[in-house]
């Protein structure tokens, strides 16, 4: 029996070449497409999985509130929550910390060096807490002593080559501090699905005694591990009541201090908060791509529906000979089974090779080095839904066939019954509102990545090259002022200045500022960007009131300058009243400091950001806030030239430290590379899944105008012409596809308005943005069925008319 199943499919398939690869090419695709989407979404949502007990771990995020309203939210804590919590809170099983603070160092063996951007500061017990695994040492003891240090596979071998780095020494120096550490382990890099990606751990006892368990810098992540049992929200609530305790000094002490508990595992596809060091990911995209890639199956299977059921008329003849033989139900039922599996198990083999071809430029295009992940629960959703796929296309033609009347087909007057038409037209209208919502939603994506990247930012980034701060030397201030002094001899160079961050950067330092004369109970937290007097004018920033800073001004280095958000939360009625008035910076308790002038908000970081309250200061009472980048703005053509002079003159000047630089403009910009990302993601499918529903709809079409050849020649011995003729055949289309328009086009705008709230400054909505997608479909679909009907049209009806359908 199994033989003559296989016989009947095989010659099936060879009969309707055509239907049989239609059906194979749109399973396939969309079981490709299924693979890689599911792939990479695995990988989103796997971040810090491999860590141990990650349920269990949450990492301690700071909150503060006035009134009830949330004012600050970052994703770091202070070094001193950790031991508070420990020893106040019995739900707390365990903590670690990682300080991030100034973690970008230069690091030197001899004559080797080079700038690591993550050599942080970690508790003794981090490798235990943790499950990094070590390939050297004892995860007990790394940490343990003072001035130890633990390197990653890659950072042993960048510095010692093929050597045992054990017991060997490093120099570890920033801008102010400088530490010679002797190596104790080596652990294996990091998986690249890590939020964190330190590349250096030097041991908790090493930084300065006041800040191991210091109050009022909230620059680490603090890890705690609950006893069993207990739910976050548990400490949550009584963490406002320890802050009360600990926080003794003056800063936001009329705040109430709150923190929030977020899973480990959640972490990446979290929203970005302040002081978050790790790109992540995007929550809202990874689902919608996750749904992307069950419709896009989906689509291939109506394909598969569609194709079967519509040739039903073809083998009726075929169903109806053999009830009349005696075939039973199940035996009709067991061949479109097998079929069903025959085309599944083909196309599933033609995915796999067709993924395994594709996957490098591919995830190329895509921008993401994650590659196709075939993991258990990949293979067993692939396994689940390749058998529904099977039973889904299988069984319902299959019914569709063993309910024919053998009579009636016999008799040759067998027609597709109302019911079979109408589920045909469902599935059809499915699959255009999906390509619509598609086609739609890649035009939002592609007009918002458009709008960022014309959208003016109010601060020149062009022919700008930045160099990282050099770490401390001898002299430092004289050799940075006789450096400046240096660049500015290299032709081609228009200006220099140095500042805390630059575009594209957080500015990072936050102080919790007043106006002079306010309570304190109205204290604010501002970031503060540590500026020179070649600042405002070297980046194009305009003033709104008052003046920039003026190096003829010797009063000016204590000035302030305030952009439009910090004017408004210090409570200025606007920048002209706010000129020549006095704020309370933090820290700096005997003096206030001036407002000199008011520059127009411009976009620090990204337009997924909102402008946020930023004060620009010179005061060198504030010293602990240093400068780490220093710009050199270049004429065009230059560039070459002011980069290699200006590596000459780091040799001369800070032979201590390695020469890093980066321009402006590709700094900035790649702030951007996880939407393009998600564009590219978003194109690449939507087009395969509005392919697929083309090739569907081509099928459906060959198989109707075959069946209508009759009707077709008969028009035309009436006198019908070639247009009437395709006005015939590609009515029911178009019909289909305006009433998909009815129901795609609400889905869209709420789908779209609903994406575009991730952006704080986002590109408005139009009608032909709606529109335009209607009109490309019905191209689409008019231009698929346009050239079967032609050949139908143009055929001679001398030779239709002897056709017996």
């Amino acid at each position: 029996m199994l033989r003559n199943i296989l016989l009947v499919a095989w010659r099936n398939f060879r009969h309707n070449k055509t239907f049989t690869v239609i059906n194979i090419a749109g399973l396939a695709l969309g079981i490709a497409a299924f693979i890689v989407i599911s792939g990479y979404v695995h990988y989103e949502r796997s971040y810090d999985r491999m860590l141990g007990n990650s349920d269990s771990i949450y990492r301690v995020e700071s909150r503060f509130y006035k009134d009830d309203q949330l004012t600050d939210d970052w994703a770091t804590s202070t070094n001193g929550y950790a031991t508070a919590m420990k020893k106040d809170f019995p739900e707390i099983a365990d903590f670690t910390r990682i300080n991030w603070n100034n973690s970008e160092r230069v690091v030197r063996n001899g004559s080797i060096k080079y700038r690591e951007e993550h050599v942080c500061f970690a508790d003794s017990n981090f490798f235990q807490f943790f499950r990094y695994p070590l390939l050297a040492g004892d995860a007990a003891t790394v940490l343990q002593e003072p001035n130890s240090i633990v390197l990653s596979a890659t950072a042993a071998k960048k510095y010692f080559g093929a050597d045992d780095p054990v017991g060997k020494n490093l120099d570890i120096s920033t801008i102010s501090d400088s530490y010679h550490c002797v190596i104790t382990g080596v652990f294996a890099d990091l998986p690249a699905n890590s939020t964190m990606r330190f590349s250096m751990l030097v041991s908790w006892l090493t930084q300065r005694k006041v800040f191991r368990d210091f109050w009022y810098i909230h620059e680490s992540y603090t890890f705690v591990r609950l006893e069993q049992g207990v739910g976050p929200e548990q400490v949550e609530e009584k963490f406002p009541a320890l802050a009360e305790k600990y926080k003794s000094g003056p800063s936001l002490r009329d705040l109430k201090w709150a923190i929030q508990l977020v899973p480990v595992a959640d972490i990446h596809l979290r929203p970005a908060k302040q002081y978050e060091v790790e790109a992540k990911g995007n929550a809202r995209a990874v689902r919608f791509l996750a749904i992307m890639a069950y419709i896009i199956l989906l689509i291939a299977g109506i394909n598969y529906i569609n194709l079967s059921t519509a040739r039903a008329a073809d083998r009726a003849r075929e169903v109806g000979i053999r009830k009349v033989s005696g075939a039973l139900a199940i035996q009709l039922t067991s061949q479109f089974l097998v079929e069903s599996i025959l085309i599944s198990v083909i196309a599933l083999a033609v995915a796999v090779e067709v993924v395994g071809l594709l996957r490098e430029p591919v995830m190329e295009f895509l921008g993401t080095g994650t590659g196709v992940l075939y993991d258990g629960p990949l293979l067993s959703r692939l396994a689940l839904v390749l058998v529904a796929m099977i039973l889904l296309t299988g069984i319902y033609p299959a019914t569709v066939l063993a309910r024919m009347n053998p009579v009636t087909v016999l008799k040759g007057r067998y027609a597709s019954s109302p019911g079979g038409m109408m589920m045909r037209r469902v599935m059809v209208v499915f699959q255009f509102t999906a390509s619509l919502l598609l086609m739609a939603g890649v035009l939002a994506v592609y007009r918002q990545i458009g709008y960022m990247d014309n959208e003016p930012t109010g601060v020149a980034i062009d022919q700008t090259l930045v160099l990282k701060a050099p770490v401390n030397t001898t002299d430092y201030k004289n050799a940075v002022r006789s450096f400046k002094a240096a660049l500015q001899g290299i032709p081609g160079v228009r200006q220099v200045t140095g500042s805390g961050a630059v575009p594209g950067k957080a500015v990072g330092e936050f102080l919790a500022n007043r106006r002079f004369g306010a309570p304190k109970s109205e204290e604010r937290t501002y970031e503060m960007l540590r500026v020179d007097f070649d600042f405002i004018p070297a980046y194009g920033l305009t003033m709104l009131a008052g003046r920039a800073f003026d190096a003829a001004r010797p009063a000016d280095s204590t000035g302030i300058i305030l952009n439009e958000s910090a004017v408004r939360q210090l409570g200025f009625a606007d920048a002209e009243e706010a000129v020549g008035k006095k704020v309370w910076l933090e820290t700096l308790g005997s003096r206030p400091n001036e407002v000199i002038g008011v520059i127009k908000n411009y976009h620090q970081q990204s337009l997924q950001k909102d402008f946020t309250p930023v004060i620009l200061f010179m005061d060198p009472a504030l010293g602990w806030i240093p400068t780490n980048y220093y710009s050199v703005r270049i004429r065009p053509g230059y560039e070459h030239a002011v980069t290699a002079g200006a590596g000459r003159l780091w040799q001369r000047y800070f032979p201590e430290s390695s020469f890093d630089f980066f321009f402006l403009d590709d700094f900035y910009n790649a702030q951007y590379r996880q939407d393009i990302g998600f564009g590219r993601i978003f194109l690449l499918f939507s087009a395969l899944a509005i392919g697929i529903a083309c090739m569907g709809l081509f099928g459906l079409t060959a198989h109707s105008t075959r069946r209508r050849t009759k009707e077709i020649g008969v028009r035309k011995t009436l006198g019908a012409s070639i247009p009437q003729l395709l006005v015939l055949l590609m009515r029911e289309s178009v019909r289909l596809i305006l009433f998909c328009s009815l129901l795609g086009l609400p889905l869209a705008y709420l789908f779209i308005t609903g994406w575009l709230h991730n952006y704080a400054f986002r590109a408005g909505l139009t009608w032909w943005q709606f529109v335009l997608p209607v009109v490309a479909l019905l191209l689409i679909a008019l231009a698929t069925i346009g050239a079967l009907a032609v050949k139908a049209a143009r055929t001679n009806p001398v030779l239709t008319l002897k056709v017996e359908n």
